[in-house]
């Protein structure tokens, strides 16, 4: 078994008003009404490999700390809020926020740092416009993690003002045994031919995809 960790990066200079093929989402730019400079987002994605058939999904990899873990030390002393399938919101302990990023099921939305429960809920709704840039707007610790179905779990996007901290606290910890690791831009995750990459191109991997 191989588990894949890819980490798909928008930063705010390579911004495009485009839709994501996977995602279905628009660019940050758009989400945001062309105010997305200094906002970012990381999507967070995984496929394990091996057996039958590859199990598509962050959740389905064989070792939840491949994501989890950088996740935490991105956020590091600054508050975690759950919002619920049922609505409700409560803050939450990193323990709690730990077991929610491995198993979001029962989870609408998380919030790293200030937040705000009615406009977390209209985001976990799906309006990534106005509620995403008020709810980001309360500080610049916000961040907001919304969990995406895929085919045997769920994937992970996280939206704020300093993404990229994500992406160092995952160069941060080494590669174990039994994983891949790759950072591309997010533009790549459009089509299925580049957004599943790790099932037909990874020995080698495309130039556009850096391995950890």
């Amino acid at each position: 078994m191989t588990d894949v960790l890819k980490v798909f990066v928008e930063e705010p200079a390579v911004l495009a008003a485009s839709r994501d093929a996977e995602a279905g989402e628009a660019s940050l730019d758009a989400l945001l009404g062309g105010v997305a400079s200094g906002y970012g987002r990381v999507y967070l994605a995984g496929t394990r490999l091996g057996g039958d058939r590859p199990r598509v999904g962050l959740t389905a990899l064989t070792d939840a700390s491949l994501y989890v873990a950088p996740l935490l030390a991105w956020a590091r002393d600054r508050a975690w809020t759950r919002l619920d399938r049922g609505g409700a919101h409560a803050g939450a302990l990193a323990a709690e926020a730990a077991a929610a990023l491995a198993h979001p099921a029962e989870t609408s939305a998380l919030a790293v740092g200030p937040t705000d429960g009615r406009l977390l809920s209209e985001v976990a709704a799906g309006d990534r416009g106005d509620a995403l840039r008020a709810l980001l707007a309360l500080g610049p610790d916000a961040a907001v993690l919304v969990p995406h179905p895929a085919h045997d779990g769920f994937d992970w996007a996280v939206f704020g003002h300093s993404p990229l901290g994500l992406v160092a606290a995952v160069r941060a910890r080494a590669t174990p045994p039994g994983a891949r690791r790759f950072v591309a831009p997010y533009r790549r995750a459009h089509g299925e031919h580049t957004f599943y990459f790790e099932q037909w191109a990874l020995d080698p991997p495309p130039t556009w995809a850096e391995e950890l």
